[in-house]
């Protein structure tokens, strides 16, 4: 019961962010399952289940895919994190963790403050740099969407366009990245318990989020956003200090 209740409550706790804020199930549930298990399994467990949330996601709001900017995205966020998944039990990731969890503290305070005044513009540098710093720290530390999350924000009008191609992004490099740790012998049968309930909590979580976002303003949204992201910073600090 040591194992199984904080699993399934930090993933349901993590469907409920995800589903309502566009992302964070793996900033949740990577403050918790790292003590059930050995870092790469908690990574691949939230992957797994976020996989399964991004795609009842997409179903459900389906009508809502627009996957050209996804598709185009999705190109440099899948090869730099399957490079770095190479690299990853050899690179000492702590300083790269507490310096990238300060850059999103700066990226979060200034949104936050001045977001009134200041967006994140959808250019052809965005679009690369964003993808590459997302697809490292997805391969590195677990967390792939702040950055990601900011620049959808503004390429995609309403909510639902927002968070359904969001999630068709985290859907595309859950699979490409779930098959590279079963190669790697990341991902093995013993890994199958855990995954099963942690994917029917996150399920649950997203019931419990879909009827808190039906109530959400769109600023009400965009500054959600910006304190994931700046929440994201503060917790990738704690975690490596």
């Amino acid at each position: 019961m040591e194992f199984w209740i904080p699993l399934v409550l930090i993933t349901f706790a993590g469907g409920v962010v995800q589903t309502v804020a566009g992302f964070g199930s793996g900033l949740v549930m990577m403050v918790v399952l790292p003590h059930l298990m050995s870092i790469p399994h908690a990574a691949a467990v939230t992957s797994i289940s976020g996989g399964f949330l991004s795609a009842f996601l997409i179903w459900k709001f389906r009508d809502k895919l627009r996957p050209k900017y996804v598709i185009l995205t999705s190109i440099p966020y899948l090869i730099v994190s399957v490079v770095t998944l190479q690299f990853v039990q050899k690179i000492n990731t702590r300083v790269m963790a507490i310096l990238f969890g300060a850059f999103l503290v700066i990226v979060g305070l200034y949104y936050l403050i001045w977001s009134h005044k200041a967006r994140l513009r959808v250019t052809p540098v965005t679009t690369f740099v964003c993808p590459v710093v997302s697809g490292c720290s997805s391969a590195l530390f677990g967390i792939g969407g702040p950055l990601m999350s900011l620049l959808y924000l503004e390429k995609y009008e309403t909510r639902e366009e927002y968070s359904t191609n969001l999630q068709l992004l985290f859907l595309i490099a859950a699979v490409v990245n779930n098959v590279t740790r079963a190669a790697n012998g990341i991902i093995t049968a013993d890994l199958l318990p855990a995954s099963a309930a942690a994917i029917a909590a996150i399920l649950i979580g997203e019931r419990v989020g879909l009827l808190l976002a039906g109530k959400m303003k769109p600023d009400l949204l965009r500054k959600m956003v910006y304190l994931m992201v700046f929440i994201s910073g503060v917790i990738t600090i704690l975690n490596n200090i």
